[in-house]
């Protein structure tokens, strides 16, 4: 297992392994959650880490089912 460096999303302050790495754009990020930016909110696979709230879209971003 060897350590990639620190999470690239903004407020993420997690190591990356090789085992558990993301990739995206040449950036390394600790789960698909942040390497794809917090889609619609997901929650970065770390409990409590702060870079889910940073990253959360405003209320009135979210997405809207249309009729």
């Amino acid at each position: 297992m060897a350590d990639m460096g620190t999470c690239s999303c903004t407020g993420c302050e997690y190591t990356v392994t090789d085992e558990q790495a993301s990739i995206s754009e040449g950036e390394v990020y600790c789960c698909t959650a942040c390497a794809a930016g917090h889609p619609e909110g997901m929650d970065c696979v770390h409990e409590d880490c702060a870079c889910t709230e940073l990253n959360r879209p405003a209320a009135g971003d979210l997405p809207h089912e249309q009729f």
